[in-house]
């Protein structure tokens, strides 16, 4: 009974000790550990920058441009009447002429012949008076044959050559002295106060052409000068090898640089649209299967996949997809999303105001 009661006296103190060392371990880790931890916070996204437009109506004009090549619209090919020897050359290429001068001097060979004998024959008469001066049958012989050479050069002229048109000398294919055959081409006259452009189109593209159609001509040679035409002429074969049809313009006016055999560019209104909803073709991304757009809705980016029509001078036609006032990326899309936080850039007037 001793040895219980013993026991228990010294049982009963170390009991206490036990709980008072659990309970100061407790305390010191909950001193050591905070009550709640900090929430966690997530990076904010910065936003993009962009440049927008607002989506306005606005005329939209699909037009044609091709290159062409200046002609004259009329061109006479000059050749010659009788066969001869080129006696008189009075033109050559570049020189202006008019309706009926004369270009050149044809001496036939008819002439040739008739005068060469009647000289002969004057020739052999002098010949002879001058061996009997005091002969007056050889006298009146001589007398008679200087006359009869006369009248064969005044007789037989030469042919003259004239142009049947004003203009300018663009080819010459003799000189002087030169023996031609009877219809020989001799020269080229191209009129100078009336060009016309000749313009290849594709077959493609024929068929939106018509006649009387106005078109807009500019050629290098006159810079900054815009002449005004319209179709005269389509011609009604194709080129088998090219593909192209012929199609000639008439110029209302030309200035006096302007020359046949010139390059121009020739540009046909095919078609206006007003009141086209259009934006800058840079706005519009290629997608796999259709074509979208990025818009600006309260700071944020919205994809919206649209439909287009015509494409011109920068701009593309939207068919559906997009509303009037809406504003439009034009730049800094590139890898954007849909609820991607945008900043808007000031315009360019805005930023120069």
């Amino acid at each position: 009974m001793k040895k219980i009661k013993l026991l228990g006296k010294i049982t009963f103190p170390l009991f206490l000790l036990l709980i008072l060392i659990i309970f100061s371990s407790c305390h010191k880790k909950q001193e050591a550990s905070p009550v709640s931890a900090a929430p966690e916070t997530r990076p904010k996204v910065e936003a993009r920058l962009v440049r927008v437009t607002e989506v306005k109506p606005t005329k939209i004009t699909e037009k044609l441009e091709l290159p062409g090549t200046l002609q004259a619209e009329n061109v006479a090919n000059i050749l010659s009447t009788a066969e001869g020897k080129i006696s008189r050359l009075f033109k050559r290429e570049g020189d202006r002429v008019r309706q009926d001068e004369v270009l050149a001097l044809i001496s036939s060979l008819v002439r040739e012949d008739i005068i060469n004998s009647a000289r002969l024959i004057l020739e052999e008469k002098k010949r002879a008076w001058n061996e009997a001066p005091d002969d007056e049958t050889l006298k009146k012989e001589y007398l008679q044959a200087e006359r009869d050479y006369e009248f064969a050069q005044q007789q037989y002229k030469e042919i003259p050559v004239t142009s049947p048109i004003s203009g300018v000398v663009s080819q010459r294919w003799v000189d002087l002295g030169d023996m031609v055959p009877a219809r020989a081409r001799l020269f080229e006259i191209q009129s100078s106060d009336r060009l016309r452009v000749d313009v290849p189109v594709s077959e493609l593209d024929l068929g939106r052409l018509s006649l009387n159609m106005p078109s807009s001509v500019r050629a290098d040679a006159c810079p900054g000068r815009i002449f005004n035409g319209r179709i005269q002429r389509i011609h009604p074969l194709v080129d088998n090898k090219t593909r192209n049809g012929l199609v000639e313009i008439v110029l209302d006016y030309i200035c006096p640089s302007l020359k046949a055999g010139m390059f121009v560019r020739v540009t046909f209104i095919l078609r206006t649209i007003d009141g086209a909803l259009a934006v800058p073709a840079p706005a519009i991304i290629e997608r796999p299967g259709f074509k979208a757009v990025f818009v600006v809705n309260e700071n944020k980016a919205e994809e919206r996949a649209v439909i287009t029509g015509l494409e011109t001078e920068g701009l593309v036609q939207i068919l559906s997809g997009l509303g009037e006032g809406e504003r439009v990326v034009v730049e800094g899309q590139e890898q954007l999303k849909t609820g991607m936080p945008v900043k808007v850039m000031p315009s360019a007037e805005q930023s120069g105001s």
